[in-house]
């Protein structure tokens, strides 16, 4: 029993460590050695620095669920664009808005702006799916009613799709925080936007974010009522035998999560949606002998996803070995360390704490917060639950 137990501990602890150290540090130095090439032109990670002659016509989709207070700013955000007017239209798609958000978007039909309204709130992917039907681009871009583009956004990311070889891909998504816990959101994407860049130079990446996500038209798929474009267009993508791109200098923004219930509610939705998606779309991938991506989708989310698990068991199988020598007090001492510091982070937050001890307890709060959603997503996935329609937090 007690050997079944130390493997147990250090297999998980195991997991932990890969997962979110030596994968991260291998694919840094994976990225070091493809520039390395790339210098020597040995190896060669294309870089496009021109057009077609034609500029392709881009179909701009923005789905909205009451949000009149930010409709204007995105319609005016798109109108700003630095790409041909007349390569390009910008379709709002109104799910079941009960607000001013398809009052103030016909403001701008006289703009040439395309405004769809569905009566019915049926969840983003059953507006995606219909708005594209009336797109007349041949290339789609899906982007939210929050974010904002850089006003060289569209002719910095289409770049990408004049080299055949890619399928889809995404611009640069920043968040803006105010709080703790939207910084913490904030210092979590900035990781995660260095590993999906690094997948990106060695042509691993199978990841876009959904806020900034180009796609080829002639590539789209009618998703699922339960899914989201950006988990599995992009999967389908690269069956397709094609690559996804990441356009660094197509920078866009949005804003992070402002509390704790929003973050929780966030990664819940996230997981539950985004493991769904990838556990569908694993077995067209392993008939088509992806086998790196698989690997990639293994270690960078289906590891992250299960962290939350991974922590239970390392804290209770400890607990069980803690009186089997040195080590193992000195590792459960840690664990109650860290477990200490969420207490502070959560009574910081409650309580509105400004010192250092009590933001590095936030830190670790929002980590555990994070995991915790992720293992109630996959619960709740396992128990059958589905996301059709979704409301604004």
């Amino acid at each position: 029993m007690e050997s079944i137990l130390v493997f147990t501990f250090w297999a998980t602890i195991s997991f932990i460590v890969y997962t979110w150290l030596f994968y991260m540090l291998g694919l840094y130095l994976l990225s070091k050695i493809v520039k390395v090439f790339k210098t020597s032109n040995y190896f060669m990670v294309e870089t496009p620095n021109h057009l077609t002659p034609q500029l392709p016509f881009v179909s701009v989709i923005v789905a909205a669920y009451n949000e009149e207070k930010v409709i204007a700013r995105r319609i005016e955000n798109l109108l700003e664009q630095d790409y041909p007017k007349e390569r390009i239209e910008i379709i709002v798609a109104s799910d079941g808005s009960t607000d001013r958000t398809v009052e103030i978007a016909k403001k701008y039909e006289s703009q040439g702006v395309i405004v769809l309204d569905f009566k019915t709130n049926r969840g983003k992917a059953s507006v995606h799916n219909d708005s594209v039907d009336v797109a007349k681009g041949d290339v789609l871009l899906f982007t939210d009613a929050e974010t904002v583009f850089e006003k060289d956004f569209i002719i910095n990311g289409i770049k990408w799709l004049a080299n055949s070889k890619y399928g889809c891909g995404a611009g640069e998504l920043e968040f803006y925080y105010k709080d703790e816990i939207g910084k913490s959101e904030s210092m979590y994407w900035k990781i995660e936007k260095k590993m999906r860049y690094w997948e990106f130079l060695v042509e691993i990446l199978p990841f876009a974010s959904g806020g900034c996500f180009f796609i080829r038209k002639e590539l789209y798929e009618r998703i699922p009522p339960y899914s989201d474009i950006d988990n599995v267009l992009t999967l389908k993508t690269i069956a397709k035998g094609y690559k996804i791109f990441y356009a660094k200098d197509a920078k866009a923004s949005d804003v992070a999560v402002n509390s704790s219930a929003s973050f929780y509610k966030k990664r819940v939705r996230t997981t539950l949606r985004s493991f769904g998606d990838m556990v569908r779309c694993l077995p067209e991938l392993f008939k088509k002998r992806k086998f790196t991506i698989l690997w990639v989708l293994f270690s960078h989310r289906i590891l992250r996803w299960l962290t939350g698990f991974f922590m239970g068991v390392v804290f209770l199988v400890n607990l069980l070995l803690v009186n089997k020598g040195l080590l193992y007090v000195t590792l459960f001492i840690c664990q109650l360390v860290f477990y200490f510091f969420v207490l502070l982070g959560w009574y910081g937050e409650y309580k509105d704490r400004k010192s250092l001890i009590y933001k590095c307890g936030k830190i670790a709060f929002s980590f555990l917060l994070a995991n915790l959603a992720s293992s109630i997503g996959i619960i709740q996935l396992l128990r059958g639950s589905r996301i059709l329609v979704w409301k604004n937090d």
